[in-house]
């Protein structure tokens, strides 16, 4: 009797502590996201098509999914807004300040394509914006032409874990990079057929970019050399 008691005790004890973890869960999750299966979703799970020209990752295909696809997946607490650069180039972004993907808590900037003409509009109906810190301005997305901003096709992710990532890890996950170049505090871990350049901070922080295959070196790899941000 006392051993089956034990045993009982164990047993609940492993019940609690799995319907706790399910409840916290169900709070950390933001409102209208999908909860990642245990071990899916992970940063270095990455499957590229036949073709080789896109990769699928998070759950969402680049060049294919939508934005709404992304709120779908990561729920309804997000900004969109219409960035203006130095040069008045408009692009359209979608960002997540506490998604959870893969049980872990993230950020996650998602650009979005739309035809010039429409991105105009949707910086017409914004108003006055505000300055970045890059030189360039950023407007809200009008709640009206919110429908028509969902429904851009999805071209790039910037993953931002809260966790730490380190060499080793980051090694073992990815392989050997094609290429590293080193910044003022860390470096750029560059992987050309994944479409992905790791920036891995020394203190730890990690900011992954994800684009297709073919647009990595006019999206990821040009820009570092052109700004001198990183070198060899």
């Amino acid at each position: 009797m006392k051993s089956w008691m034990k045993n009982w005790k164990g047993w609940m004890l492993v019940v609690l502590s799995m319907a706790m973890s399910v409840f916290f869960i169900a709070i950390m999750r933001p409102p209208g996201g999908q909860s990642s299966v245990p071990g899916q979703d992970m940063p270095w799970q990455i499957t590229r098509s036949a073709d080789g020209a896109t990769i699928s990752v998070f759950g969402l295909t680049l060049g294919q999914s939508t934005l709404r696809d992304a709120v779908h997946r990561f729920g309804r607490r997000y900004e969109l807004g219409i960035f203006q650069d130095r040069a008045g180039a408009l692009s359209l972004e979608a960002y997540f300040r506490d998604a959870v993907v893969g049980g872990l808590n993230v950020r996650l900037v998602l650009m979005g394509q739309l035809s010039e003409a429409q991105l105009n509009a949707l910086r017409t109906h914004a108003g006055e914006g505000q300055r970045t810190a890059e030189g360039g301005r950023r407007y809200p997305v009008a709640e009206a032409d919110t429908e028509q901003g969902l429904q851009a096709l999805v071209t790039a992710i910037t993953y931002m874990p809260v966790v730490k990532f380190d060499a080793e890890l980051v090694r073992q996950r990815f392989g050997e990079p094609a290429e590293r170049l080193a910044t003022r505090d860390g470096a750029h871990w560059l992987y050309p057929p994944l479409g992905l350049d790791v920036l891995l901070g020394d203190n730890g922080e990690a900011l992954l970019q994800y684009v297709p295959p073919p647009d990595f070196e006019q999206r990821l790899r040009a820009p570092l050399h052109q700004t001198g941000e990183a070198k060899p």
